[in-house]
């Protein structure tokens, strides 16, 4: 996806998506001090996007770089056992 992100032309690679536990970010990306939030209809396109994905996925045609089942299996046990 090509949007505009903190008024500047960005990429959204949606196939370099991959599961991760709140505890792991360390920091929120920031833009003149403050964080940067996306705003709610690019969150919308970005949400649709990975579903359609997901939905491929599910019938044989996967688009993701990482292995997300794999990642997701490991971060659910590391939830199981903390």
């Amino acid at each position: 996806m090509i949007s505009e992100i903190a008024n500047r032309p960005s990429v959204i690679l949606i196939q370099n998506a991959f599961p991760i536990l709140e505890k792991y970010i360390d920091h929120p990306h920031m833009v003149d001090g403050k964080p940067l939030k996306v705003i709610d209809t690019l969150k919308e396109e970005i949400l649709n996007n990975f579903k359609y994905l997901m939905e491929l996925k599910k019938s044989g045609r996967n688009l993701f770089f990482p292995d997300i089942d794999r990642i997701k299996e490991i971060m659910l046990d590391e939830l199981k056992n903390n």
